[in-house]
């Protein structure tokens, strides 16, 4: 397991986001890409270790979490619920995940022992 602390470095000329996420990721799950290229037939490999847990502030007020509403005019609205719901849904496994990745609780030597992240007390401490 390993986490990647994300923080905004400059300003976005477009709009004023201060958001900053924690996402948790596992070493032992991870999907392989292929992703074309420039350069004609070839394509290039990647992994991508999919987040399993997040925590966020500053977020608040921003579009990080919305649902994208389609523009197209014959979907129906109960789609645009049905998603919004789903990433409601999505949003509370990963914050319930990040807090079992920081705060697990593991046996050494038939000791239990409480995992403590300080990265992850940082940014409970800063939510609102």
């Amino acid at each position: 397991m390993f986490s990647v602390a994300w923080y905004p470095i400059y300003r976005i000329p477009e709009g004023n986001f201060r958001a900053s996420f924690l996402t948790y990721h596992s070493l032992g799950y991870f999907a392989q890409r292929c992703n074309s290229t420039d350069s004609i037939n070839e394509n290039m490999f990647c992994i991508v270790f999919p987040v399993l847990g997040l925590q966020s502030y500053n977020a608040q007020g921003e579009c990080w979490f919305d649902p994208k509403i389609s523009v197209d005019p014959s979907s129906k609205d109960s789609k645009h619920v049905n998603s919004s719901e789903t990433l409601k849904e999505r949003l509370r496994t990963l914050l319930e995940n990040a807090s079992l990745f920081a705060r697990g609780c593991v046996f050494k030597n038939n000791v239990k022992v409480v995992n403590r992240q300080p990265d992850y007390e940082f940014f409970i401490s800063r939510q609102c």
